[in-house]
C-alpha cells in the first residue's frame, strides 16, 4: 500500500520536475532609437539594445538584458522581464556612486508602419532625491 501511495505521489508531482515550456512569445530583441523626458535632466535621447536570453525565456514569459546609452555616452544596464507585451524593467547607472538606478513599467506595440515600440514610465528612488520619468522607443 505504501509504494502504491508513494508512486501516486511521484505521479502527481512529476510535472513540477518536468522541464519548462519553450518560449513561445514574441522576441522583442533589437536596437531601439528612444527619446525621453526626465524628471531631473529634461528631455533625452538615446539606443536601447535589448536581447532575449532564450534559456531563462518560457511560454509567453521572456526574460531580456538590457542596456540603455544616453546620447552623453551615460550607460544603464539591467534586465526585462515580458508578460505578452507588457515589460518590467530593472536599471542601474554604470556608476553606482551615484544611486542612479530604478524600475520602468512598458507596453510593446507595433505602430503604423509594422515597427515594434515600446513606451515605458520609470521611477528611481534615490538618484537627486527621487525622478521619474517617460520614454518612448521604436526599434531601429
Amino acid at each position: 500500500m505504501l509504494k502504491k501511495v508513494i508512486a501516486t505521489i511521484a505521479f502527481i508531482s512529476a510535472p513540477a520536475w518536468a522541464s519548462p515550456p519553450p518560449f513561445t512569445g514574441t522576441d522583442y530583441s533589437g536596437v531601439y532609437e528612444c527619446k525621453g523626458m526626465d524628471s531631473h535632466i529634461g528631455e533625452f535621447k538615446g539606443t536601447v539594445d535589448m536581447q532575449l536570453n532564450a534559456r531563462q525565456s518560457t511560454g509567453h514569459y521572456g526574460a531580456y538584458t538590457f542596456r540603455l546609452t544616453l546620447a552623453d555616452k551615460s550607460v544603464y544596464d539591467g534586465f526585462a522581464a515580458a508578460n505578452a507585451d507588457s515589460l518590467a524593467i530593472y536599471f542601474a547607472h554604470t556608476d553606482a556612486a551615484l544611486k542612479d538606478y530604478g524600475v520602468g513599467i512598458a507596453r510593446m506595440t507595433a505602430g503604423s508602419d509594422g515597427k515594434l515600440a515600446f513606451s515605458k514610465y520609470y521611477y528611481g528612488p534615490e538618484y537627486e532625491g527621487g525622478g521619474h520619468g517617460m520614454e518612448n522607443c521604436v526599434k531601429g
